[in-house]
């Protein structure tokens, strides 16, 4: 109870300084940057010397290498070279922000791309907020002169909303229950993309370090079913294009997971092409992603009513209807038929392991896979999320990052819709972390 109660007020008090900080962004801009140009001098600075202090001060010699002591000389000379000359800090400012927009103004006309392709609803507002974006970079980036007052404003009322939604969310537990649905049905907002990208991958290594701290025993062994209605499972991986990390649902001990995984029709990097449903039995998936996958599993449990599961399978049902099966190239050479190349992608190894059952779609969403958009969290946010559910109250998320990030705030918060958190990992540990033993180590 303690813990539930010091994680409203520690979210109180940071939706409070967000707004604070907003309001900052709008009233003392100037100053602000300047002090965020004094912290970018002092942080390089810190980064430098600390590092060649622990290469000096450490007896094995491990760290002692050119490339370190070149780093953090290189890490104490930009500082030094900004403090004479400032102008290039804030130039430098300007096309990195710009940058970013033209990096969102390209996803978005991605997104574009596939919503006009399967003739999904919004195509027009996409391309908006994708021109809207690259305006914005070539704002920043043409003539990078005087600019940081747009991005200051823009800044601003950023925080103050996402501020003013962490108060709310912290104070909902103390209104009515008909208030706290109100909050949460249309006050939504989710992190940026690019910013949520990196979400997973911090919380795989606050997992290794208290691991290697012997504060975290997460279980190696897959319990033999569920012991809540419905878990939503975030898989985390060191390195590649995983580490941003996956969404999978599991509801009456069968997983739904959906990604690209038809490696005959996919392109960009892997980021865009089929969409292809896995459904499989809970155990099994779930051994195979841990002991040959060697992912790192988060379980978040939560329990439904009878009109909620009933709901739940309608839903399940009616995107169902869309599908059709589709076999990987394990399955087809199981079955006796030609294949291009070896079965060793990722979906003829799921099928060797599990037997899987697997769908592509005919029309509407999920036809086509997009990382940004049309993803693993949009299939779990499409079935949880409605009004009669309510289960997944949050607009915009587009990422696993996001959809970690909620999930966690939600099981640390008092009454939250999680009950249940549990952390898989091979690993030669005992026992296991099902509740809070790990607590706010994890928390947002």
């Amino acid at each position: 109870m303690l813990t539930n109660k010091f994680s409203s007020a520690s979210s109180l008090l940071t939706g409070l300084f967000f707004i604070f900080l907003g309001a900052l962004f709008f009233t003392e801009y100037t100053g602000l940057w300047t002090l965020i140009y004094i912290l970018f001098m002092i942080g390089f600075v810190w980064i430098g010397v600390n590092q060649i202090l622990r290469t000096l001060t450490d007896k094995k010699k491990a760290h002692l290498n050119l490339s370190t002591i070149l780093t953090s000389l290189l890490c104490i000379g930009l500082a030094i070279y900004t403090f004479f000359n400032p102008g290039l800090f804030f130039r430098f400012i300007h096309y990195v922000i710009g940058w970013w927009a033209l990096l969102n103004s390209l996803i978005q006309f991605i997104n574009f791309y596939v919503y006009r392709r399967d003739c999904l609803k919004g195509t027009y507002f996409i391309f908006l907020k994708g021109l809207v974006d690259l305006i914005f970079a070539a704002m920043l980036m043409l003539k990078p002169i005087n600019k940081l007052w747009i991005v200051a404003y823009i800044a601003g009322a950023y925080l103050i909303f996402y501020g003013g939604v962490m108060v709310l969310e912290a104070a909902k537990d103390l209104l009515s229950v008909g208030m706290s649905l109100k909050i949460r049905e249309h006050l939504r907002i989710s992190i940026p993309v690019l910013i949520s990208a990196i979400i997973p991958q911090r919380f795989f290594l606050s997992i290794n370090a208290l691991i290697k701290t012997n504060k975290l025993n997460p279980d190696a062994h897959v319990a033999p079913q569920a012991s809540t209605d419905l878990e939503v499972f975030i898989y985390l991986k060191e390195s590649g294009p995983e580490s941003l990390g996956h969404v999978d649902i599991s509801f009456q001990d069968k997983i739904y997971s959906y990604g690209c995984h038809d490696p005959h029709h996919r392109g960009l990097f892997g980021t865009l092409g089929d969409g292809v449903l896995v459904v499989s039995d809970r155990k099994a998936f779930l051994k195979h992603a841990l002991k040959s996958e060697d992912k790192t599993i988060i379980s978040y449990g939560l329990t439904l009513n009878e009109e909620q599961k009933k709901r739940l399978r309608q839903r399940i049902d009616a995107m169902m209807e869309r599908a059709y099966t589709w076999r990987p190239d394990a399955q087809l050479l199981a079955e006796g038929e030609p294949i291009e190349g070896e079965a060793k992608d990722y979906a003829s190894r799921v099928w060797n392991a599990t037997r899987a059952h697997m769908y592509k779609f005919a029309n509407g969403k999920f036809k086509t896979y997009f990382v940004f958009s049309t993803n693993c969290v949009l299939l779990a946010d499409e079935l949880l999320h409605c009004k009669e559910l309510d289960l997944i109250p949050i607009g915009g998320i587009v990422t696993p990052g996001t959809y970690l990030e909620f999930l966690n705030a939600e099981y640390l918060r008092p009454s939250g819709m999680v009950v249940e958190r549990t952390v898989y990992k091979r690993t030669h540990g005992k026992g296991g972390e099902r509740g809070g033993s790990f607590g706010s180590s994890l928390s947002s």
